[in-house]
């Protein structure tokens, strides 16, 4: 019988300042992170540039939910 792999994975994509997390490809499953990768690809990334990670690597932090305060006059 095989094992479900109950894995979630995000992808990070290397720029200048090295390797961040795409803040729209978190949380993915093995399918859908397969999916995120070609889709990326198919819009010009780079297919070396990309990389899908455990999503709970501390290698790379997720980026911030909350994306600050912002003060309304």
């Amino acid at each position: 019988m095989p094992e479900t792999d109950n894995n979630r994975y995000k992808i990070i994509e290397q720029d200048t300042t090295g390797w961040s997390v795409i803040p729209e490809a978190q949380n993915l499953t093995k399918d859908e992170c397969d999916l995120k990768l070609n889709e990326f690809v198919r819009l010009g990334a780079n297919p070396n540039a990309l990389k899908a990670v455990l999503q709970d690597d501390r290698r790379f932090p997720n980026p911030p939910n909350n994306p600050g305060y912002i003060p309304i006059n």
